[in-house]
């Protein structure tokens, strides 16, 4: 003979399982929804700010690669000025080496009385502004050759 033994919990225990069972308010979902978003916004903010930086230095280095290699087709070609294409063509840059800045601009070379001045427009893409990338060390009273009217590019960004 079997004996079925059904368990009637009390009046008190099933109140608490059945408290249990209906889950969140929309209060405290939209607490959580607005703690998330908030963390969320703030790591972005860092990310961001380091991808600006990660591109602006990926600039610098590339300008002064450029530069070094305008400098070597220099001494091989009578001081003519080359373009980033005739650069690689003569082997000074790499193939891997990319022709245009971060921002996908074309990088600026400009050569005047033996100075080489190689720069990049920067994030906003116009030439002569303060954002642009110059080579880190370079002389900001050089000539950047875009006919910026004489000012030379010297926006004070040398320090960059």
């Amino acid at each position: 003979m079997h004996l079925i033994y059904r368990f009637r919990p009390s009046h008190r225990v099933r109140g608490h399982a059945l408290r249990s069972l209906r889950g969140m308010t929309l209060v405290e979902i939209m607490i959580v929804v607005v703690i998330m978003g908030m963390i969320a916004s703030a790591i972005g903010i860092g990310v961001f700010s380091q991808a600006r930086k990660a591109k602006e230095r990926s600039a610098e280095q590339e300008v002064m690669a450029i530069e070094q290699a305008v400098e070597l087709y220099q001494q091989d070609h009578a001081n003519a000025c080359p373009t980033m294409s005739q650069l690689r063509q003569d082997g000074q840059l790499s193939r891997r080496a990319r022709e245009r800045d971060p921002w996908d601009n074309d990088y600026i070379i400009s050569c005047d009385n033996g100075d080489v001045n190689v720069h990049s427009k920067g994030p906003d893409g116009r030439d002569g502004t303060d954002d642009d990338i110059p080579h880190p060390g370079s002389n900001a009273n050089g000539s950047s050759g875009t006919g910026s009217g004489g000012n030379g590019n010297s926006n004070g960004n040398s320090g960059r």
